[in-house]
């Protein structure tokens, strides 16, 4: 059983698969709203990004599938530098 750890919380993949469920809901809600309603869309990328960032602040480095990210350009700095150090 992998473990992550943030300070003293400590995460098993079990408790990161509903993370990154949240995360494959919130781009499907970003790509209803990213037209028609900016501002909702720009709230939704604001909550994506805050929980990715608390999942990579885990230690957690397994990369998402492609239907849990978002466009590059709003996808957190932090998980770009994390596939970078993937593939380099």
């Amino acid at each position: 059983m992998a473990l992550y750890i943030i300070g003293q919380i400590m995460l098993t993949k079990d408790e990161i698969q509903p993370i990154r469920t949240v995360l494959v809901h919130l781009v499907g809600r970003w790509s209803r709203y990213k037209d028609d309603n900016p501002e909702i869309a720009k709230e939704i990328v604001e909550h994506y990004n805050g929980l990715l960032r608390y999942l990579i602040n885990t230690g957690w480095d397994d990369g998402l599938p492609l239907e849990a990210e978002l466009p590059d350009e709003l996808m957190p700095q932090e998980y770009l530098e994390l596939l970078n150090e993937s593939f380099a």
